[in-house]
């Protein structure tokens, strides 16, 4: 997937090009300059320095063009994160996310993932329930699945741990956290943690009404 951030600048910060040696930098407000960069594989990262005003036209046109947005923000609020995901962004973070963090980001997204900060989730996860309350997103017979440590990793994400969060609660490192997060996205069928945390969710519901 090819990453372009987006910043008034049209500068590609030292963090942006060590998490992708091979990004590219356009400046904002839009312009002809974006066009010939938007495919279906290209993820726009899009810094918001300020409130959404200066970026909402351009992640509008981005998403008509049919590209991915994270928006990067460098005063997050839920207000906020819930307004850019609602328009249809993929994910929502801080602009001044560590190359890491910016690279799980791009992968849960390029898997047509959803990415919010950890904070939000237990948020999401209580106005999903409400809208449409099914007893479980997956079999009991998938969970069933899980290895003990995985199980505990994923009863943490339905907590709306993050995963620094995780490795400290369990006592493993963070790079273990996400070997066993990306196992068990594959045994359940999961995009991502908002996925995962609803699955967790209806199982224990389906758990206790048994």
């Amino acid at each position: 997937m090819k990453q372009v951030f987006a910043n008034p600048e049209g500068v590609l910060r030292q963090r942006w090009q060590a998490a992708f040696p091979e990004a590219v930098a356009l400046a904002l407000p839009w312009s002809e300059q974006f066009a010939p960069r938007l495919t279906a594989d290209t993820l726009v990262w899009l810094a918001c320095p300020g409130n959404l005003d200066t970026v909402r036209d351009t992640l509008a046109k981005v998403l008509a063009a049919g590209s991915r947005v994270v928006v990067m923000s460098a005063t997050p609020s839920e207000a906020q994160a819930f307004e850019v995901l609602n328009a249809g962004a993929a994910g929502y973070c801080h602009l001044e996310a560590a190359p890491e963090q910016l690279r799980e980001i791009a992968l849960v997204v390029g898997h047509g993932g959803l990415w919010m900060p950890p904070g939000l989730l237990q948020r999401l996860l209580a106005l999903s329930l409400r809208t449409a309350p099914a007893p479980s997103t997956q079999p009991p017979a998938a969970l069933e699945e899980l290895t003990a440590r995985e199980r505990e990793v994923a009863a943490q994400v339905a907590l709306g741990a993050s995963n620094s969060e995780i490795a400290d609660a369990l006592g493993i490192t963070g790079r273990t956290v996400k070997a066993h997060l990306t196992a068990i996205f594959a045994k359940l069928g999961v995009r991502d943690r908002v996925q995962l945390a609803l699955a967790m969710r209806g199982a224990a519901e389906l758990n206790a009404t048994s």
